[in-house]
């Protein structure tokens, strides 16, 4: 193959409905690098980074050697020690491959953020084996808890805001942050994003309780823990 295909944005548009954006990345620039190496994974940079900036990064990092991903569950299951209850905003699939397993007897809830088309939730579900278990907006707030947790995934920080999916506003909002005893944030990306983060919003990285995987990272640490008022 020696061009894109055709109708490759709306593909990856798809595919990271299901998969998530970095994880949907991983998996066309992998692709486009078997079918015509680096020239083709340049050209989908050029071609789709501006409307797909997360598309843009991971192609980017794999032309500059980066070809394996840097997702290590081991400090975000350290931020989330000692509760019983998680509940996951947003969806990226290579992360939770390696993460769900990591803490046995904890239930976990996945609110899923719609992007280009709404996740078929029982497909995405079914590859954990029910583990996982689908929660709506309307529901969340039954997950509250002194040993409950709230995760979601960033895109990118420069130390002072992460980019986040919008969902994540619409769920760790000032009067839900109290009520769980940590809000953690998993960087997938590690660095900030080349492009603008378009279909991503910011949030203050002082909102997070712990925030990981990150290379840049501000000095000032968050608050330690959120705890329901007794």
């Amino acid at each position: 193959m020696t061009s894109l295909p055709r109708h490759l944005g709306q593909a990856f548009r798809m595919a990271a409905g299901e998969l998530g954006m970095a994880s949907a990345a991983r998996l066309f620039v992998r692709e486009l690098s078997q079918s015509g190496g680096d020239a083709l994974v340049g050209e989908a940079c050029d071609v789709l980074g501006r409307e797909y900036p997360v598309l843009d990064f991971v192609a980017h990092r794999w032309i500059h050697g980066e070809r394996e991903s840097r997702l290590d569950p081991a400090p975000t299951v350290r931020a989330l020690e000692g509760i019983t209850r998680l509940l996951v905003v947003g969806l990226e699939t290579d992360a939770l491959d390696v993460f769900v397993s990591a803490l046995p007897g904890v239930e976990i809830g996945l609110v899923a953020e719609p992007f280009g088309v709404e996740p078929d939730m029982r497909r995405v579900l079914a590859n954990y084996h029910g583990v996982l278990q689908p929660v709506s907006l309307t529901e969340f707030r039954r997950w509250v808890g002194r040993r409950s947790a709230l995760l979601t995934f960033v895109y990118g920080t420069d130390g002072h805001t992460a980019h986040v999916a919008a969902t994540w506003l619409r769920v760790a909002g000032p009067d839900v942050r109290p009520q769980f005893r940590s809000l953690v944030g998993w960087d997938v990306l590690g660095e900030p994003m080349r492009l603008y983060p378009r279909w991503l919003v910011e949030t203050n990285c002082n909102d997070f309780s712990a925030l990981v995987g990150s290379i840049r990272r501000s000095t000032a640490a968050g608050p330690e823990t959120h705890l329901p008022p007794s």
